[in-house]
């Protein structure tokens, strides 16, 4: 499950990158729930069912609106109709049919995934950082019954699960073996249903695999139709000894910003980074030839307020160009940021925050 689990993650990360995998459709994630996440394969163990100070109030519910198809590179589908013999029944109506649909996903190499899922709803823990804190010594305390905890306070990876997606039926399938096929087998609205392209409760009749899969349904059982919904993929937050990582995805020790001026320009650029500390408001300097990369390197986790001045050396006047973010514990999810610097002298400059998509000309 873990492999499959770190790649599912992967996945997940292309349109969701704050969140984790849950490739088994495990039951213990729930908004609220306390337990460590192992960085090198996304498991979670669980500690805690939830928070002492939550209740169903803080829990916010949002339907989701959007599709959930995602396959690895070496992975095709096809569907086709088949004769179920009128052996079939519809467990939504109780009726038997004859006509029905097969839909397969052919995988060309061992690894290969596919999840594709009629997606529920997204549920969020309200006011999550002040019941955080409200609950800190609480879950340092826990933190330590579990070993991820000191008189410093709690260790990266141990935390509460912030939101949730959930999925009303679908499945994730990955292939054991190269050139294998999955198929799912039942009504054309049932499977339609099932897979998230018809609204209302799927079901299936029958599944086969020519070669050996990892695979897990909901509704888990042929001829059933789906019961609660379950966690398709979560946020976490966690903690640096009392400090909140409000978005964890990875340890971090420190934040790095990374200024990349290797883009064919021919500026010199400064730069000038501030930001906030308890310690008080720290400032660094370093500039960048065109062609070159220049980093900051051992931002404290606790930084705040990050301020960064860009000028691009000219023989008139500087072009200027800010950024600022108001903390990175919540916007650098993976402890590195990086600016693209563009430009030729004497022509316009150019700096990209990569991660944000946020370009200033």
């Amino acid at each position: 499950m873990n492999r499959w689990n770190v790649q599912f993650t992967q996945l997940v990360r292309g349109s969701l990158p704050g969140y984790w995998g849950n490739w088994s459709l495990g039951r213990d994630i729930a908004p609220g729930a306390v337990g460590s996440i192992d960085p090198e394969t996304g498991s979670f163990r669980l500690a805690s069912e939830r928070l002492p100070g939550m209740t169903d109030a803080h829990l916010v519910r949002r339907n989701a609106s959007s599709d959930w198809n995602m396959m690895t590179s070496h992975v095709t589908r096809r569907e086709a109709a088949v004769d179920l013999d009128g052996s079939a029944v519809d467990p939504d109506t109780g009726t038997k049919v004859s006509a029905g649909l097969q839909v397969s996903w052919t995988f060309g190499r061992a690894g290969e995934m596919v999840s594709q899922c009629a997606l529920e709803s997204s549920v969020t823990l309200a006011g999550a950082d002040a019941l955080l804190q409200q609950d800190l010594d609480w879950l340092v305390e826990r933190a330590a019954m579990s070993g991820m905890g000191s008189s410093r306070g709690i260790s990266q990876g141990f935390g509460v699960v912030t939101q949730v997606l959930y999925a009303r039926s679908g499945l994730n399938v990955g292939s054991l073996s190269e050139d294998n096929t999955f198929s799912l087998t039942g009504t054309a609205s049932g499977v339609n249903k099932l897979l998230g392209e018809a609204k209302g409760k799927g079901s299936f009749t029958s599944s086969s695999s020519s070669k050996s899969v990892d695979k897990h349904l909901w509704p888990s059982e042929a001829g059933a139709l789906p019961g609660e919904p379950v966690p398709l993929a979560f946020a976490f937050a966690s903690f640096d000894g009392r400090l909140l990582l409000p978005s964890w995805i990875t340890h971090i020790g420190a934040y790095q910003l990374i200024l990349r001026n290797n883009n064919w320009g021919t500026y010199v650029v400064k730069a000038e980074l501030s930001y906030d500390t308890p310690r008080g408001r720290q400032k660094r300097n370093t500039s960048v030839s065109g062609g070159l990369v220049a980093s900051f390197g051992d931002i404290p986790l606790d930084a705040s307020n990050i301020d960064l001045a860009l000028e691009f050396v000219s023989i008139g006047a500087n072009e200027r160009r800010t950024f600022h973010w108001d903390s990175p514990r919540g916007q650098w999810l993976n402890g590195i940021r990086h600016i693209d610097l563009f430009g030729t002298w004497p022509g316009p400059t150019r700096a990209v925050d990569v991660e944000a998509g946020i370009a200033l000309e």
